[in-house]
């Protein structure tokens, strides 16, 4: 099930995730990466995908002092970011905040996406190409959930029309 220990939510109360399929976006204001490629697609997948619930977190592992929640305000406010931000939240005696411990985030920017069921489906560090991402977010959004499926098949293991087999690690392309 998803997990995010946030110690404050930004631009918004943490948005309703039952039987949603879940992007979280890890971040850093301070991260190039985040800046040029992962904060525009996360903007662009909540526009593409009405459906899909957007969240940010901004996991903090680096110049702790510079990035606060102050700061956080006016970078959501300067980018106009259209969904929640959790701030994730710091562990005594550790640069690496909870979330990103949890799910074990190898930096930023990282993407964690979510099943209906909430389950974790995809963890990926760095950036990834949109076509990709947009057909793996499609092929989540069709799967119907476990407590739906008509014929009582465990849609974790389900083969698509496409070829593209899935189970609770993700979505693989077929051939």
């Amino acid at each position: 099930m998803m997990r995010l220990d946030a110690s404050a939510w930004l631009n918004g109360a943490a948005p309703a995730t039952d039987g949603k399929v879940v992007a979280v976006h890890a971040f850093q204001m301070l991260c190039p990466g985040c800046v040029a490629h992962g904060v525009p697609q996360a903007m662009k997948m909540q526009q593409v995908f009405p459906e899909l619930v957007v969240i940010g977190l901004h996991s903090v592992f680096e110049h702790h002092d510079v990035m606060t929640p102050q700061a956080l305000e006016v970078f959501i406010h300067e980018y106009r970011l259209p969904f929640p931000v959790a701030v994730d939240r710091p562990v005594p005696g550790s640069p690496v905040p909870a979330t990103m411990q949890h799910y074990a985030l190898r930096g930023t920017p990282s993407l964690l996406l979510f099943d209906r069921e909430g389950r974790l489906r995809l963890n990926h560090f760095g950036s990834i190409d949109d076509m990709v991402l947009g057909g793996v977010i499609g092929r989540l959004l069709a799967e119907q959930p476990l407590s739906s499926a008509k014929d009582g098949a465990d849609a974790r293991g389900a083969q698509h029309s496409d070829g593209a087999a899935c189970d609770a690690n993700g979505c693989a392309r077929a051939g």
